[in-house]
């Protein structure tokens, strides 16, 4: 069995910690390291419990999770922070992927949703809640941001990799729903990076709605 991904979650809201607390507890992934109410005790509750992933609120009352991201990295480069916040505008999660969170979800994920999330995050896979990416899309394609109106040619394989990255599917999930390891969608996902000249899943979503590949 391979090691359980260390959590530490950062959240004002004794109900919200109180669930994620249930939904850490109730899956054999991942382990609940400690809790913290504010950005404030980021610094200090990553040095005692040495988290993997730290699920982080973005609004709280002394410290922003924007603030408190940038903290856990100083602490740790290596640790991955992913916002889970009721906010669904594109500007929010900008503040804090620019902060250099790995993911965004918003609070009505389930359960599974979360928890795969975390498990992604700490694969090194980018997450961002489908609700979001749209509006992200959206707003590129509003504002006139695309630039490219041809692109290499994809295979079906990369095609349909694509299309499971927009519908919000980790790399796990799109190894399982298109059987193939995960090992090789991680490739493709590099492969497809690297022909587009862009960095992550969501500038591949992007990139993708501009040149008519998917919809949103």
């Amino acid at each position: 069995m391979s090691e359980l991904v260390r959590v530490l979650v950062v959240d004002d809201e004794a109900l919200v910690r109180h669930a994620l607390r249930a939904f850490i507890a109730d899956d054999d992934r991942v382990v609940l390291v400690g809790e913290a109410t504010d950005g404030s005790e980021v610094a200090e509750s990553c040095e005692m419990t040495n988290p993997d992933v730290v699920l982080m609120d973005i609004r709280m009352r002394e410290v922003s999770g924007v603030e408190a991201t940038r903290r856990v990295l100083e602490w740790n480069p290596r640790c991955r922070v992913l916002a889970l916040t009721t906010f669904t505008t594109e500007w929010r999660a900008l503040e804090v992927l620019r902060a250099g969170a790995c993911g965004y979800l918003v609070k009505n994920s389930t359960p599974k949703q979360i928890i795969d999330a975390i498990v992604a995050a700490h694969a090194g896979d980018r997450v961002v809640s489908p609700e979001v990416q749209g509006r992200f899309v959206r707003a590129a394609i509003e504002a006139g941001d695309s630039q490219m109106s041809d692109a290499p040619t994809l295979s079906d394989r990369e095609q349909q990799i694509i299309e499971q990255i927009a519908q919000g599917s980790s790399n796990a999930e799109i190894a399982q729903a298109l059987h193939y390891a995960e090992g090789t969608v991680k490739a493709d996902i590099r492969h497809i990076n690297h022909l587009w000249n862009v960095e992550n899943r969501l500038q591949i979503v992007l990139r993708a709605t501009e040149l008519g590949l998917i919809s949103i």
